[in-house]
Order: C-alpha cells, then sequence, then structure tokens
C-alpha cells in the first residue's frame, strides 16, 4: 500500500514538474539525445526504459545536475524513495538553485512524513518532516505539518517556537495562530498570551453559565481510546444505574457502572468485536424488560452487516442478527428506532449513506413481533437511495403518528410524513425542510422553544478553514457552512431561525446532543466537532439556550470544549444526582489519529429537576416515541422518548426536565405510542420516577 501511494504522489509530482523551465545546460551531443529520449519515454509513462536514458545521461557526464534530478524523479515514480531522494541531494550539491529538484525532495519529505503521521508513528515522522523543514526552513508545508506532529507529541515548547515562525512568515494562514493558541494553553497559558501580532483572535461572544462541568473519563474509567464513534446508555445490568455501550475504531467496549466508577466488562457481557462499528444505539427490541444493542458497521471503512445483540437480563448479550434478520449489509452510518406503525414492537431505520459498498439504500427493518424483521422500505416508500448520513423520528405534524427525517450529506433533505396505515408521504417541499442551501451531515429533534411542537436541528460538517474563519468573524463566511434550526410553527411547516437564534457560523459538526445542562427548563444544544484531517483540532461547542428563542456559546463558561475530534456524544445522569452528565468518542479516521474519549460529570446549577424513566405495556417497553408534556407554573416544556440519531447515539432513555427554582411539577401527561393517556399531578420535585403505561398516579 506505501508503494503504491507514494508512486501515485510520484507521478502527480512529475507531471507537475515536466516542462518545469528545468534546462539543460551546454552538454554533448550523446548527452542530449540521452537526455530528451528520457523525456519522452516518461511522458509515454515507460518510466524503465526513462531510467536507463537518465543513468546513461550521469555515467556520460557525472558533473550533470539534470541528470541527477530527472533519474531521481523516475526512482521516485518507481516507488523507490530512498535512491530517488539520494539522487536530487545529489543534484542539488551540484546546482543549489536547481528548484524544481528543491521542491521535489520538499513533497517527498511532506509525503512521507504526513503518511507516517496517520499510522501514527510519530518520531518517524517528525524525522521526514524535519527533513522536509531543513530543504524549507519558511515554507509554509513543512512548518506547519512539523509544528502538527510536535503537537501530537506534546513538544509544546518545540510546536510554539515552529508556530511562531510559521505565523511570522504567513500570517494570513488562521491554521497557524490557532494551533500556537494550542501550543501556549499546552504550556500552561491562555491564548491571550500569545503576542497581538500573533494572536488567532475568537470574536464569538460567550455566555454565562451558571455551573460547570469536570472531566473525569480517567478517574471514572471509561477513556476508552481508539478512533472513537459512538455511545449508548442504559440500565444493561438492571442494577437501578446506567451503564455504558461505547464503540470506537475498531472495537465495542462495555462499562458497567459499579457506583460512579466504571469497570470495563467487555469480554464478561459477551460483546467482543473486533470489527466494530460506527453507531450504536439501545433499544429492547423484544419487550423483555431489559435493554438490547445494535451496532451500524462503518460502510466507509468497507461494512459489513449491522449487528443486533440481544440482552439476557443480567447484561449479558448474544448475537442473534442472522436469526432476527436485522444484519441489513448495505453502507450502514447510523440508525434510529420507532414504532412506526404503533403495534407495540419496535422498527428500525438503516441510513445507509455512505455508498462504500455498492448499495446506498436506506432499510426500514419492521419488527414481525416475533423477535425478527423484515425490511418494508421500499413498501412504505422509505426507501431513500442517496447520502444519508443521519435519522430522526418524531411526530412532527402532532398527530400521534411517527414521521421520519433523513439528513443527506450533499443532498437535500427528505421529511417523510407518516399517513398510518404503514406507508409515508414525502412533505419536504411542502414542509420547508429540505436545507438543500448547506451539506448537513446530523440531525436530532428537540423543542427549543418550549411551543410543545418539535423542531429540527442540522449540523453541518465544514471544512477546517472555514470554521477559523467564521471564529474570526462571529458569524458564517460561508453560504453552505452553516448549520440549520427549523422551527416548527405547530402546522405540518417549518421556518429557518439559525439566525435569528445565534448559531449561524460553520463548525466541523459531526455529532450532537440536545439536553438541558443546567435545568433551567430550556433544552440546550451540545455539538461535538472534528473532521478526518491529522492536522485538524477543533473545539466542541455548548449552546446554551436563553429562553427568549435564542442561543448563546457557553463553551468556556462551563468548563466543556473539549478539543480534537467528537462523534458520537451521549447525555446521561449516569450519578443519579438529577443533572446531565456528557460521554464524547473521541478519534479520527486515520490509525493514528486515536484520542482517550471523555467523560464530563456535570457539578451542578442549582436548579432542580424531574427525570422520568416510561414503562410501556400496550407500547414498546421503552416508551420509544411517547411524548411528555411537563407543567411547573407558566413553564411548560415536552419531551420526546428516541434512540438513535445525530452520529448513531443513544444518550439515555430517560427524560430529564429542568425545574428551575420550582419544587414542584402540576401536570405530567404521557401520551403513549398505543394512544393511551396518563395524567399525574403534583409531583415533588429532584426525583427519578418510572411511569409505567396505565398506571395514572
Amino acid at each position: 500500500m506505501k508503494i503504491i501511494l507514494l508512486s501515485v504522489f510520484s507521478l502527480f509530482a512529475l507531471n507537475a514538474c515536466l516542462g518545469s523551465g528545468v534546462e539543460v545546460p551546454s552538454r554533448s551531443a550523446e548527452f542530449v539525445e540521452s537526455y530528451y529520449r528520457g523525456l519522452d519515454l516518461l511522458e509515454r509513462y515507460r518510466p524503465r526504459e526513462a531510467e536507463r536514458a537518465f543513468a546513461r545521461c550521469v555515467r556520460i557526464e557525472s558533473g550533470a545536475a539534470e541528470g541527477y534530478w530527472q533519474l531521481g524523479r523516475v526512482r521516485l515514480l518507481q516507488g523507490r524513495v530512498e535512491q530517488g531522494v539520494e539522487l536530487l541531494e545529489r543534484a542539488l550539491a551540484i546546482d543549489p538553485g536547481l528548484a524544481a529538484a528543491r521542491s521535489l525532495v520538499v513533497e517527498t519529505f511532506l509525503g512521507r512524513g504526513k503518511e507516517a503521521l496517520e499510522e501514527g508513528h510519530f518520531a518517524q515522522a517528525r524525522e521526514f518532516l524535519q527533513n522536509a523543514l531543513a530543504v524549507d526552513p519558511i515554507g509554509y508545508e513543512p512548518l506547519y505539518w512539523t509544528s502538527i506532529t510536535a503537537l501530537w507529541q506534546e513538544e509544546y515548547t518545540r510546536a510554539d517556537s515552529l508556530l511562531r515562525v510559521a505565523v511570522a512568515a504567513h500570517p494570513d494562514q488562521l491554521a497557524l495562530r490557532w494551533h500556537l493558541g494550542l501550543a501556549q494553553e499546552g504550556l500552561g497559558g491562555k491564548r491571550q498570551v500569545v503576542p497581538e501580532s500573533l494572536r488567532f483572535v475568537d470574536a464569538v461572544a460567550r455566555g454565562a453559565i451558571g455551573g460547570r462541568f469536570s472531566e473525569i473519563g480517567v478517574a471514572a474509567g471509561v477513556d476508552k481510546f481508539d478512533g472513537g464513534r459512538a455511545s449508548a446508555w442504559a440500565d444493561y445490568d438492571e442494577d437501578g444505574d446506567l451503564d455504558l455501550a461505547v464503540v470506537g475504531h475498531p472495537e465495542l467496549a462495555y462499562f458497567r457502572n459499579d457506583g460512579g466508577r466504571f469497570a470495563e466488562r467487555t469480554r464478561a457481557a459477551g460483546l467482543v468485536f473486533p470489527a466494530g462499528g460506527i453507531g450504536v444505539q439501545t433499544a429492547d427490541y423484544d419487550n423483555d424488560g431489559d435493554a438490547d444493542l445494535y451496532v451500524t458497521r462503518d460502510g466507509w471503512f468497507g461494512g459489513g452487516e449491522n449487528v443486533l445483540f440481544q440482552n439476557d437480563g443480567s447484561g449479558v448479550f448474544a448475537d442473534v442478527t442472522e436469526t432476527s434478520g436485522a444484519g441489513d449489509p448495505g453502507s450502514g452510518f447510523c440508525a434510529a428506532w420507532s414504532d412506526y406503525d404503533r403495534d407495540g414492537w419496535l422498527d428500525v431505520y438503516v441510513a445507509n449513506g455512505t455508498g462504500a459498498t455498492g448499495d446506498s439504500t436506506n432499510v426500514l427493518l419492521h419488527s414481525l413481533g416475533d423477535g425478527t424483521f423484515a425490511d418494508l422500505a421500499a413498501a412504505a416508500g422509505v426507501a431513500h437511495q442517496g447520502q444519508t448520513l443521519s435519522a430522526a423520528w418524531g411526530d412532527f405534524d402532532g398527530d400521534s403518528w411517527p414521521d421520519l427525517y433523513a439528513c443527506n450529506f450533499t443532498e437535500p433533505n427528505t421529511l417523510y410524513r407518516n399517513q398510518g396505515d404503514g406507508t409515508f408521504a414525502d412533505v419536504t417541499a411542502a414542509a420547508g425542510v429540505a436545507a438543500a442551501h448547506i451539506d448537513g451531515f446530523i440531525t436530532f429533534v428537540l423543542d427549543y422553544d418550549n411551543d410543545g411542537a418539535l423542531d429540527l436541528f442540522v449540523g453541518n460538517w465544514s471544512l477546517y478553514e472555514t470554521v477559523l474563519a467564521d471564529r474570526v468573524a462571529g458569524v458564517a463566511t460561508s453560504g453552505r457552512d452553516r448549520p440549520v434550526l427549523y422551527h416548527n410553527r405547530g402546522d405540518g411547516t417549518f421556518d429557518d431561525k439559525t439566525e435569528s437564534a445565534g448559531l449561524m457560523r460553520a463548525l466541523g459538526t459531526m455529532s450532537g446532543v440536545p439536553g438541558d445542562v443546567d435545568n433551567d427548563g430550556w433544552v440546550d444544544i451540545y455539538l461535538g466537532n472534528g473532521g478526518p484531517q491529522m492536522g485538524r483540532r477543533d473545539p466542541d461547542v455548548l449552546y446554551h439556550n436563553l429562553g427568549d428563542g435564542t442561543f448563546v456559546d457557553a463553551t468556556m463558561a462551563a468548563g466543556l470544549g473539549h478539543v480534537g475530534k467528537s462523534h458520537g456524544v451521549s447525555f446521561a445522569d449516569y450519578d443519579r444526582d438529577g443533572d446531565l452528565d456528557l460521554y464524547a468518542p473521541v478519534g479520527g479516521a486515520q490509525p493514528g489519529d486515536q484520542w482517550p474519549n471523555v467523560l464530563y460529570r456535570n457539578e451542578g446549577f442549582g436548579n432542580h429537576y424531574l427525570v422520568l424513566a416510561l414503562q410501556g405495556v400496550q407500547s414498546n417497553r421503552d416508551g420509544i416515541g411517547a411524548k411528555v408534556r411537563v407543567q411547573t407554573g407558566d413553564l411548560v416544556q415536552t419531551g420526546e422518548v428516541a434512540s438513535g440519531y445525530s452520529f448513531g447515539n443513544s444518550s439515555s432513555l430517560e427524560l430529564e426536565f429542568g425545574l428551575g427554582a420550582q419544587l414542584l411539577v402540576d401536570r405530567v401527561e404521557v401520551a403513549w405510542p398505543s394512544g393511551q393517556i396518563d395524567v399525574y399531578k403534583n409531583i415533588a420535585a429532584d426525583q427519578h420516577l418510572v411511569l409505567k403505561e396505565g398506571e395514572t398516579r
């Protein structure tokens, strides 16, 4: 693989350099004839014969730099990198002004250095990149990649020194200024200690918030180190607290909650799964009272059948993919669970939008009620074939039937209205939610303005340069690189409130989750950001809901803002203290782009809460799709139980409602998928309650 990659790189460099102005000085007729014969052979891609021609040039005139230059290029084309570089350096020793040879030496070292960096061979990468820097000491690429390698090795002093030179030489490159700030933080400083002339100016307003989070991943034992992908919370062993399933790149892991600290129990739980995947969702698909797991396979890396793990009730799982028929072999990215026909059994919609395995058709796996599934996507009218990377269910039109929203990367999104007869109608145009003006990456459902109608958030993955430019400007600098917040008007149509809500700027969003982090009664938004490039280090963002239709970036004030690349972030009250804690799987696509996952413990914001876990009887056991309305004085909140959205992750299926200063909940109304309506009155705050369908208190 390495030789193939280098050969492709060298061919690119070769084509770029042909006709580059390298002139042959006055040489013998024999030399000139052999030299131009070699060039002709290269143009016809006959490198072996060209090599013989240029080798003859070197024999004819050993002091001719151009002979070594061309012979070195041919050796690079053949993948003989060390020999090629040695010949190019000899050409430079003879003629230091041979710019084309110098450029190719730099590009060769850069190519090898970046490849070593991606593979996680940091010492080797440093050596190659240092060689490139020695040849071109103020070039942007050598300075940038050498400093990035230093950051990976946590050599912050060296990174700081390199980046100061780089920023001085290339003051318009925002990535250099951004990483200089990160190097300063690594040294224990703040970004503002960077001299004004070199400072990365972050114009994004930062709001106050009345509490903080603490990062405790190591202490809690959940700092899984790999290319993190997704997470799912549930009480898998039924001991009363929430456990954690995590899928990385590549392996699955299971962490049992032992009262605040977690024990890694993957093997004991029967979840050894080296093939791994990209998404993990929890759902009691067989209605036996315990939480099962569904893993979507990573279509971008070759795919394979999705995997369904059945829980025996004690936190021990068995692979039932084959017998259940749930192992869709498409290019699986994420999945979302719902009882779309309200028959009491959970169904699952799989987004197959990567197309890497050749089939990007989404599937709707309908539960037959006996533990098996059948794909009814075509019959239901939702067999979308495109680039669906994320999907979300929600009763958007208030008719009690779950509708489906498919988020399509680089293509318009699609809203399917559930017609109540097992089929769906495409109502995207009428609803106004195509988001065709952006490149949507993830989506989730929330009621951000507490009007009782479910709104939609669509996150946009953006180029690093645009993300940094927007941090400087404080607003979107690109028409396509922005998220969308769709406000539900309550009549089946939506309007774009992104700008007025204060969310109009690019972020490298790869995952996101809604939740009321400060328990003030208004749902906030946490976005996990990043990208596949080894040099990319994006901060996550917490948008605090101000309760007036607007949000403010309160990331730093809340002690959040993990810098790296976060995927399937999720919320759960793992320590049962009534507030939402945050888990972020972290990592990139390359073998060397591995990070420890992080757990942020919510230290409390001084507000009251009510946490509700639903238990279906006629409805599906998890109560997925149930809509809960909580009224406390003038504050009315609406939540809907959901599993699988965003980057294929599952927050806890409990619904957490912040109550602010209120000590009593006036009324709770649960509208179950079965049609049952349960009402509860005068409930004391600060409780975790289980509400069983049909048992109104």
